[in-house]
């Protein structure tokens, strides 16, 4: 078998040591005549080598390893500094681990809404408390008289609750419910004063699907249903199912009612009903905690007492008796 030769060079050259690290052998270095005993001075040029390269990296810069994990040569003595290099990579990728899985939302720490982060975007959902209720009944009708009617849930077990009063106002938020996978709101805007200060319902929309989902009825009967922004023609007696999972109906009256469910159980429902001079809007819920402006006014009006009815706004039409007449009661 023929032995391999370097060019130019004769067979019985020793070549036991070519490397700075490697011993007392004599070295050969290239460009440096045929000869010589010890390496000849190198600046470092900040190329890492494998650190399984012999000793090149202290002629390169004093890192045996190449820079793998971080040290210097004087740091890694045999197999005990390889050792040790190992556990440090180890223990940087475990604390990287942990710190990934115990930020992504933040939200044990800032209280900020998870929803938010969840699904980044998306319209967050609404803010402030909720109550659970076993059975409730909201509703905005007339010009427009509010009634929350039903059981509340709480830990001295259910209670009922019985609250109306009169708004002339339009509210963003009369009910919701953070239950609802992507959120379940119904929303009312009313008609400008009339003489007597009297409003309507102008329209009223159910949003879902993180606002994705709109379901709009005005007071001229017309409706409009929005499925993940795109807009849906149903005619009476149809229904569809939109992309947040709630159901629209059309009935022959020209209503419409929303359905919602969550996998616990817990339901709700909103019917829409054009009366002419305004919408009439009522929500039933099941199982299910809720939030708005009905539930705020309701907790506060409520103060432990079975019932409680604020005096109705005087309506149009009605003599007015100034001396006792009383004062509307504080908006929302």
């Amino acid at each position: 078998m023929m032995q391999t030769q370097w060019p130019g060079l004769g067979p019985n050259l020793d070549f036991t040591s070519l490397d700075a690290s490697a011993g007392t052998g004599r070295q050969m270095w290239a460009g440096d005549g045929a000869f010589r005993t010890t390496p000849p001075s190198q600046p470092a040029d900040a190329i890492v080598r494998p650190w399984w390269q012999c000793g090149t990296g202290t002629v390169n810069g004093g890192d045996p390893f190449g820079g793998l994990f971080g040290g210097s040569a004087g740091s890694y003595g045999g197999m005990t500094g390889l050792v040790s290099g190992l556990v440090s990579v180890l223990q940087q990728l475990i604390g990287a681990l942990l710190n990934q899985s115990t930020n992504p939302n933040q939200s044990a720490n800032t209280g900020q809404s998870t929803n938010a982060n969840q699904f980044p975007g998306q319209t967050p959902l609404p803010g402030g408390p909720q109550q659970r209720f076993e059975n409730v009944d909201i509703s905005s009708t007339g010009d427009p008289h509010i009634a929350e009617t039903g059981t509340r849930e709480g830990p001295g077990g259910t209670k009922p609750v019985d609250v109306r009063w009169d708004s002339m106002t339009s509210h963003d938020d009369l009910v919701h419910s953070n239950q609802i996978e992507g959120g379940y709101r119904v929303s009312t805007a009313v008609t400008q004063p009339g003489a007597n200060g009297v409003t309507f319902n102008q329209s009223a929309t159910v949003h879902a699907n993180f606002d994705q989902d709109a379901i709009t009825m005005n007071r001229d009967g017309s409706f409009a249903i929005f499925d993940d922004g795109e807009q849906v023609e149903l005619g009476k007696g149809e229904s569809a199912t939109l992309s947040g999972g709630e159901k629209v109906s059309v009935n022959q009256d020209g209503s419409l009612v929303v359905n919602a469910k969550n996998a616990a159980g817990g339901s709700i429902a909103t019917t829409l009903r054009s009366i002419g001079a305004g919408v009439d809007v009522s929500t039933h819920a099941h199982e299910i905690a809720l939030g708005g402006d009905a539930i705020t006014h309701g907790a506060h009006a409520h103060r432990g007492h079975k019932h409680h009815h604020d005096p109705v706004r005087q309506r149009a039409g009605t003599p007015a008796t100034p001396a006792t007449a009383p004062a509307p009661p504080a908006q929302l």
